[in-house]
């Protein structure tokens, strides 16, 4: 295998594991609350928040740490990340999700979906909690020289404030691949389409705000996306 194969396996391999990985831990922290075991905050918030830290910090260097396809799909559009990488990216987070999913449906049933509010209104949650979230994942990204290894604790500290906002009235994901593979495993893909297709439109929305806000890319935004920076220094969620 050439070096350039190598390199793109494990580009992929990082992506599946780090997706399977905050699979695994949201959804049995989900599992727990509504057990009763685990506080509510902790298992929509906090449970999430640590686990995106933690795989920034220890995947970052190898793939950029996207683990969701609207991030990899915004760095795209950004100019940021090539697009002939974007299915690879694809797959294995879809992969990784679904294997996440079927490890945790085959120890205990998959946690109860909760929506409190109509269909549109769970999109609004999705599409404005996804563009914060992007712009703050682009942002880290162009300023990656000041931001430092703080990046992650910004990064893990918006998901954990999206999800403790609008995780009380909407399952919300901020990921449309968990939320797909969630979905086949409890048969409720049409009734999931507000979780899906939000992100999509979040991220479109992160990445024209970024160019209005920033202008056009630079190369500190390229070598993040890319997982070329050191680790620690990657702004991706």
């Amino acid at each position: 295998m050439s070096e350039t194969h190598l390199a793109t396996a494990r580009r992929w391999l990082a992506e599946a594991l780090g997706l399977a990985v905050f699979v695994v831990f949201s959804l049995s922290a989900a599992v727990l609350a509504q057990l009763g075991v685990l506080p509510t905050l902790a298992a929509d918030a906090l449970v999430p928040g640590l686990v995106i830290l933690a795989l920034i910090y220890g995947l970052s260097d190898l793939s950029g740490a996207h683990f969701n396809p609207a991030v990899t799909l915004a760095f795209a559009l950004r100019g940021s990340f090539p697009w002939a990488r974007v299915p690879g990216y694809l797959a294995a987070q879809f992969l990784g999700a679904c294997g996440g999913v079927w490890l945790v449906s085959a120890c205990v049933p998959l946690p109860k979906a909760h929506e409190l509010v109509r269909p549109w209104g769970a999109f609004g949650l999705e599409t404005v909690c996804t563009a914060l979230l992007l712009l703050v994942i682009l942002a880290t990204a162009k300023r990656k020289a000041e931001v430092g290894s703080q990046a992650g604790l910004v990064i893990a500290g918006t998901l954990g404030l999206c999800l403790f906002t609008a995780g009380s009235v909407s399952t919300i994901g901020v990921n449309p691949t968990r939320t797909l593979a969630a979905a086949l495993f409890s048969g409720t893909v049409l009734a999931s389409w507000p979780h899906l297709l939000g992100p999509f439109a979040g991220g479109t929305l992160a990445t024209g705000l970024t160019y209005l806000l920033r202008g056009p890319l630079n190369q500190q935004e390229a070598e993040t996306a890319n997982g070329q920076a050191e680790a620690g220094e990657e702004s991706s969620s």
